[in-house]
């Protein structure tokens, strides 16, 4: 993993932190990563780095991630199963403390 995408994660974990969120149940290390970033972007409507981002934008990165980090890659049957769950049932839930 490149110096950047570490720092990137770093900072993915610690803003996960300040919020308290939790991620996914039953995560793996590289699907929690996903699963945190998710999380601060229902939680705060921003990406980790302050950008804007809907909920649509959100659970399309969301998927993304998860594919990058299966062996599987775009098939990866879990991806698809958890976007389609957040897709489905997710509901953001921006706070004043985001």
């Amino acid at each position: 993993m490149s110096a950047y995408l570490s720092a990137y994660w770093k900072r993915v974990r610690e803003r996960a932190d300040e919020l308290g969120v939790d991620g996914c149940s039953f995560g793996t290390s590289a699907r929690l990563d996903c699963c945190l970033e998710h999380d601060i972007a229902y939680r705060t409507a921003k990406t980790v780095d302050g950008a804007p981002q809907t909920k649509e934008q959100a659970d399309t990165r969301f998927l993304a991630c998860l594919q990058r980090h299966s062996s599987l890659g775009w098939w990866s049957p879990l991806a698809w199963l958890r976007y389609w769950v957040v897709k489905t049932f997710g509901t953001p839930s921006v706070r004043s403390d985001g």
